[in-house]
């Protein structure tokens, strides 16, 4: 008998579903029965993680088949646990992006009547557009701006009312003092100093256009990062409207020949911009950019259920819990292996979100708060999936406890500390603490601050949006003799594995550190849904609840 195309495609997802998640559907006959929940299982993560980081999923890259197979998947694993639709009648959150390619052709010029420079793309310089009615060719005057921060509970204001707009503006990448014992928070990066605070600041204050600074300290990657993403289709949001024509970097020594050619030392520049008494610079010189993009619409989703609590205590509050589900797809470039499967970045994350729902869809009656369960897209497209989630929030922003985000979930065993990446914004980290006290953990400072992993991943979305957020960490002290395991294993994954074709599963993979990560989360949410309060962002932080 002959079944109708889309019948048959239909068959197919339906039997591959079925097979991938049997492990995980076997497992919800044996909890029905239970009163108790049944714990959750290592062999329960994997089957999540062998589906997602399949290559028959072809790497998950926005507007591929494959994130739509891992939609399918992520939808029909909360739909057979009973989980409601989030979105209405809908587990989907439709949202489009705009894709632009980058412009190959384009060039930069910083002129005056004496002076022509002329630096070459995407070895001295990158540029893209992220609005489609971009002219081909913006002339304007270049000012230099320093770190371009206005943080108004540092009482720090780098603009001191100088009118912006129509400028060009050469900017500091990260932010002032940022050394040990420095002004903000030392070596520990906040918002002020990401990339993205000063594209964003820089369209707010009416500029045409805005070029960073890189240095490898201050990014915290080499300029090889740089070029490499500004090589590629990039994509953004065309609900949020971006002001500036431009936006771009440009390589420390071309920076430093703009201001020998305006006669000033850099270095005497940023020894100022350090200080209070910082204000912009006018250069005397101009900068044209000539460019031409392409851009093209594509249809992405987010996907997410919501379990209700059904304890008698219950009150209108939720707690999120999110994991992005894309990843790099594939590269027909490469030789042998084209496929980014991201086995860590990150179904092992949405391995242990889905987890989590599974286990809570077993007694809803003692939750005295709704979990919000969703895997989010484009992540790996500068947060935009979790940005439109937390703009379009389908349940009140008022009611939400926080943010449990769930990235690169420890694959490589136990161990004795936790902390929580941005918990120090807000009152999640004593309730973190609290949490890993009881289960025997030591709670340890955030580590790594200098590179800036809170506004990396989903959670900043979340905190920008003004819910308390924060990204679950393994510590770094290994359970067992060898103390120092998983820190080499973590240290190495990032050298070598860590947006390659080679984060795949490995045979070295002891998911019980994924179930310990599971374990604290639940933990965590105990003792959210028993407080009296929210949990409030801290005084020194940018982020506020709205």
């Amino acid at each position: 008998m002959a079944f109708p195309r889309g019948h048959m495609k239909n068959l197919e997802r339906t039997f591959l579903i079925l097979i991938l998640s049997l492990p995980a559907l076997l497992l919800w006959s044996c909890r029905s029965s239970k009163t108790q929940p049944v714990p959750i299982t290592t062999q329960e993560i994997e089957s999540h993680i062998r589906f997602l980081s399949d290559d028959a999923l072809e790497g998950r890259g926005e507007g591929s088949p494959g994130l739509l197979k891992a939609a399918n998947y992520q939808e029909d694993f909360f739909r057979s646990f009973g989980l409601e639709p989030l979105f209405g009648s809908s587990f989907r959150q439709s949202f489009d992006l705009r894709g632009t390619q980058p412009d190959r052709a384009a060039s930069l010029e910083i002129f005056s009547p004496l002076i022509k420079l002329n630096p070459q793309l995407f070895e001295e310089f990158v540029v893209r557009a992220e609005r489609d009615d971009i002219p081909e060719e913006t002339t304007a005057e270049l000012v230099y701006c320093g770190y371009l921060v206005q943080a108004p509970e540092r009482n720090w204001d780098d603009i001191k009312g100088t009118d912006l707009k129509g400028k060009v503006l050469l900017v500091e990448v990260n932010e002032p003092g940022n050394y040990p014992g420095g002004i903000f928070d030392g070596e520990d990066m906040t918002y002020y100093g990401r990339w993205s605070y000063k594209f964003e600041k820089a369209g707010e204050l009416g500029a045409a256009g805005i070029f960073l600074i890189h240095n490898p300290k201050g990014a915290a990657y080499g300029w090889e990062v740089v070029r490499t993403n500004w090589s590629k289709e990039a994509f953004f949001l065309p609900d949020k409207k971006n002001p500036l024509f431009f936006q771009g970097w440009v390589q420390e020594s071309v920076a430093d020949k703009i201001l020998e050619a305006a006669k000033l030392d850099r270095k005497a520049l940023v020894a100022q911009a350090e200080t209070a008494d910082f204000k912009p610079v006018p250069l005397g010189l101009k900068a044209r950019i000539r460019q031409h993009h392409q851009f093209r619409t594509v249809t992405s989703q987010n996907v997410a259920a919501i379990l209700r609590g059904k304890h008698k205590d219950r009150r209108d509050r939720s707690i999120i819990l999110s994991a992005h589900y894309d990843h790099l797809g594939k590269d027909e470039n490469l030789a042998g292996d084209k496929i980014y499967n991201g086995a860590v970045d990150n179904c092992s994350a949405s391995a242990t979100m889905l987890a989590l729902a599974s286990y809570y869809a077993q007694r809803p009656q003692d939750l005295k708060a709704d979990l919000v369960f969703v895997g989010v897209a484009a992540e790996e497209q500068n947060l935009l999936g979790s940005d439109y989630f937390a703009r379009h929030l389908p349940v009140p922003p008022s009611g939400v406890l926080a943010d449990l985000n769930f990235e690169m979930t420890n694959v490589w065993g136990e161990t004795e500390d936790v902390y929580g990446i941005g918990a120090k914004h807000s009152d999640l980290d004593d309730i973190l603490r609290q949490a890993a006290t009881n289960l025997g953990l030591r709670y340890i400072p955030e580590r790594n601050g200098n590179l800036g992993f809170f506004f990396r991943s989903d959670q900043l979305s979340f905190a920008r949006a003004g819910i308390p957020a924060v990204w679950l960490h393994e510590g770094v002290v290994s359970k067992g003799e060898d103390k120092g395991l998983i820190l080499r294993k973590s240290e190495d994954y990032l050298k070598t594995k860590y947006h390659k074709v080679t984060d795949e599963m490995g045979k070295d993979w002891d998911l019980n550190g994924a179930l310990q990560i599971a374990r604290w989360a639940q933990e965590i949410i105990k003792l959210l849904q028993e407080s009296d309060k929210l949990p409030q962002f801290k005084e020194t932080t940018s982020f506020r609840r709205k």
